[in-house]
């Protein structure tokens, strides 16, 4: 195995227990909440994905406490790639880092076309509208087929991860105290939203409870038990937000003792405001109208005129808190970078940091581009499911890495264990690849085209390696 890239500037060690599960709340209570959580209930699960939401966290409790065991083992950047790597090699580290390429990038996009629509709605309450050609996406997905809209670019959504690149181009104890302030903000909004949609609620909104099995959009079967698990596929991604802080482990003072600390607490956190946010908005709303970029001010919206100050709060909230979705995803997406360009595969000059700031300019930079094309021309119901299905593949790839390091090397130290470590790590890849199964063929065949990619480039950068290695 070659040595990886000299890092000439380590990162800087900026989060701390508390800005580090803030941080993880931050990337979980994000385009999960806001936005995805309608449309798995409009499309597949109705009231039911209650359920969905339940299912993906039991399934990432499984997970959680694999990552909980290897980010305090192995406190460096690179999350579920490093753990795959170390335990299995170079490829299979590379198909699970470019899974999480996957994973991160079309979440940077999704969160922000989250924050574009909330804040379009929350302007146009005042009676200002932005053209739709400069404002949302060209491409639009009914069931598994894709149209025009006529569309240029989702030009709010570019702007904000221009915007955000800038903030962690600062640093990262500048711009995770900034973080820290903009999910405070969201996460008020959303105890509001439970608190007050609740009391608001209609039981006959949550009746029948899992709907008939039915045609879905595109003639894609939605409804009944399978649609439940079919919705938890979908919004899997949402939790996220744990395998992200992983990626900031060389950024943690005192990783070993704070890692799993952030990464179980971000899960029990967001797993409590996820299934209270779903009660409340199926309650407040038919489910069938939740099919929006806005779905929390949708039912909102009817629940009559005594929430109307609500609405406009939590769209105020949305448009500020989605902005904290965008940090933790590009954030996690610049250190999964610079892991790969330290261990030489891609280019060199990601994997360095900046002299004065500590962090990778490169990384971000690029990031920031690619998810600049996602956010502006890409249909956010498509990124969901992508991101889910690289996330999915992520979890099961770490649960299977725990019991290869626990057999090859058990006398490893290990800050934290996972309890039942042989049966643990087994129901967790089980469950994954249930939930994998679940959501279809068609996903799973984009996520198969996404690693063949993959593999291309894997295969150029090796040999221009050795190449390099020759000449040299």
């Amino acid at each position: 195995m070659e040595p990886a890239v000299e890092i000439d500037h380590p990162l800087s060690a900026g989060f701390g227990p508390v800005t580090l599960t803030l941080a993880g709340v931050g990337a979980v209570v994000g385009a999960g909440i806001f936005v995805i959580t309608g449309q798995a209930a409009a499309l597949y699960a109705g009231p039911a994905v209650i359920l969905s939401f339940v299912v993906a966290g039991l399934v990432c409790a499984f997970s959680a406490l694999c990552y909980a065991e290897l980010s305090a083992m192995m406190p460096v950047a690179g999350s579920a790639y490093r753990f795959s790597r170390v335990a299995f090699g170079e490829i299979p580290g590379w198909i699970v880092g470019w899974a999480l390429v996957a994973e991160y990038l079309f979440a940077l996009g999704a969160v922000a076309i989250g924050w574009s629509a909330y804040m379009q709605d929350f302007i146009g309450g005042f009676g200002l509208h932005l053209p739709a050609r400069v404002a949302s996406s060209p491409i639009a997905m009914s069931g598994h087929r894709f149209t025009a809209t006529g569309a240029i670019v989702n030009l709010p959504a570019v702007l904000l991860i221009a915007a955000v690149a800038a903030v962690l181009l600062l640093g990262t104890r500048k711009s995770a105290r900034i973080n820290g302030a903009m999910v405070a903000i969201k996460v008020s909004a959303v105890v509001l939203f439970i608190l007050f949609g609740l009391a608001f609620s209609h039981a006959r909104n949550w009746l029948p409870f899992i709907p008939d099995r039915a045609p879905g959009p595109g003639g894609v079967a939605a409804y009944g038990i399978s649609g439940v698990f079919q919705a938890a596929g979908v919004v899997f991604f949402a939790f996220l937000g744990f395998d992200g802080l992983s990626t900031a482990a060389q950024e943690t003072h005192n990783p070993q003792r704070n890692m799993p600390l952030a990464i179980l607490g971000t899960l029990i956190i967001s797993l409590v405001l996820y299934v209270g946010v779903s009660a409340a908005m199926t309650g407040l709303a038919d489910f069938h109208t939740l099919d929006t970029a806005a779905p929390l001010t949708a039912a909102l919206a009817a629940g009559g005129s005594a929430l109307g100050w609500l609405k406009t709060y939590v769209g105020v909230c949305a448009t500020i808190g989605l902005v904290s979705g965008v940090w933790a995803a590009l954030f996690a997406l610049s250190r999964l970078l610079f892991g790969l360009a330290g261990d030489r595969l891609l280019p060199a000059a990601l994997g360095r940091t900046d002299r004065n700031t500590k962090v990778p300019r490169a990384a971000i930079v690029v990031g920031a581009g690619c998810g600049v094309i996602v956010a502006g021309f890409l249909p956010i119901n498509l990124l969901g499911e992508l991101i889910s299905t690289g996330t999915l593949i992520a979890f099961a790839t770490v649960c299977a890495a725990v019991m290869a390091l626990r057999m090859r090397a058990p006398e490893r130290h290990r800050p934290f264990s996972v309890p039942f470590w042989r049966v643990t790590p087994v129901l967790g890849i089980l469950s994954c690849l249930f939930i994998l199964g679940s959501m279809g063929l068609p996903a799973l065949s984009r996520i198969v085209l996404w690693q063949v990619a993959g593999l291309v480039v894997f295969a150029a950068v090796t040999r221009s390696r050795r190449v390099a290695a020759a000449a040299a």
